[in-house]
């Protein structure tokens, strides 16, 4: 079983290069945090989950390599921020930068208890997100039905997380106990993470997948009877709205239209308590040269794109959200709070 990313040797990180795949397989290895910055940065590794873990991993690389005591907690600090900034939208990796910036608050620490403790910290991060996205896949199995045709968008299966996923994860699931499923991936332009890495997965999953162009999803819906849409997340405020790949939205918009259910899985760490809606999400925007290629090749003439990485759903549209602690359904500020026990 392919693992998205892991910690080896005790002083080496190990990552899947997803830009390579579908077609090779290839790993990064390295003992340089700032190597795991780049691939954050340039979607070698990628997925709310994934990128929480990779950023744990990051933040034990930064502190083993220190050997001056000298000032350590204040260039551990900078080098948290560094991580931490890699990428603004998805709250998994601030999340995973807080619980380090939590530990230098104890004066008492050593710098060679502190190496001890962060790795420590890294390694569970790794192993609560493996649980927590088998807690959302058996909590998400319930809303799937025999012959169901499912549509989801980007990739939320194994390459997002360090378990089997988020929604990929429950279609997965589900796919092993009902009948006749039937999954529609949209392509996820402009980096084709639907046709690279969905399909990829639904092949290893053994799931009945069809690509779709993300231009098809209303086509699809209406005229293949689709039954459910289920999507991942990368921040979801306070009030449920929640941001997630670009095209989500219009996804949610034709649920809407269709009157079928649109449903969101994510882990609890996605959840951003800073954010009351939608309104303070900050979205990445991308270099304009992604739209302009496929793999490299340019295909337009075009000199200007635009390239945002993400937007964001109202909660209104939305059915319910799938995480390990239970499926709120109709969400909205009140449910998620009593949730999050805030």
């Amino acid at each position: 079983m392919y693992k998205t990313i892991s910690i080896i040797k005790k002083n080496k990180i190990k990552i899947l290069d997803q830009r390579k795949l579908p077609f090779k397989t290839c790993y990064i290895i390295t003992d340089n945090y700032k190597t795991v910055i780049k691939a954050i940065k340039n979607l070698s590794v990628r997925g709310a989950p994934a990128i929480g873990v990779a950023g744990g991993f990051a933040a034990f690389l930064a502190i083993n390599k220190l050997n001056n005591n000298h000032d350590f907690k204040n260039k551990i600090k900078k080098m948290l921020k560094e991580i931490e900034s890699s990428r603004p939208t998805a709250v998994n990796l601030s999340w995973a930068i807080k619980k380090f910036y939590r530990i230098l608050d104890n004066k008492k620490n050593s710098l060679p208890e502190l190496k001890k403790i962060f790795f420590n910290i890294s390694v569970d991060i790794e192993k609560q997100e493996i649980e927590v996205s088998n807690k959302i896949s058996k909590n998400g199995v319930k809303l799937i039905k025999n012959n169901f045709n499912i549509l989801t968008h980007c990739n939320t299966g194994r390459l997002a997380t360090t378990g089997i996923g988020t929604a990929l994860g429950v279609i997965s699931s589900a796919n092993k106990i009902r009948k006749n499923l039937k999954l529609f991936a949209t392509e996820t332009r402009p980096l084709n993470q639907g046709s690279r890495l969905t399909t990829w997965e639904a092949n290893k999953e053994d799931i009945n997948c069809t690509l779709i162009t993300d231009s098809m999803a209303a086509y699809s819906i209406k005229e293949k009877k689709v039954n459910l849409v289920i999507v991942g997340a990368d921040r979801i405020a306070l009030n449920g709205d929640t941001a997630n790949k670009i095209g989500t939205l219009q996804l949610a918009i034709l649920a809407k239209y269709y009157s079928i259910p649109f449903y969101v899985a994510a882990p609890i760490s996605t959840f951003d308590k800073d954010s009351k809606s939608g309104k303070e999400i900050i979205i990445e925007n991308r270099d304009q040269e992604e739209v302009f290629k496929i793999n490299q090749t340019r295909i337009t003439q075009s000199k200007k794109a635009l390239n945002p990485a993400f937007d964001v759903t109202p909660s209104k549209l939305i059915t319910g959200i799938i995480t390990d602690k239970g499926i709120i359904q109709k969400p909205n500020k009140n449910k998620i709070k009593k949730l999050l026990s805030i």
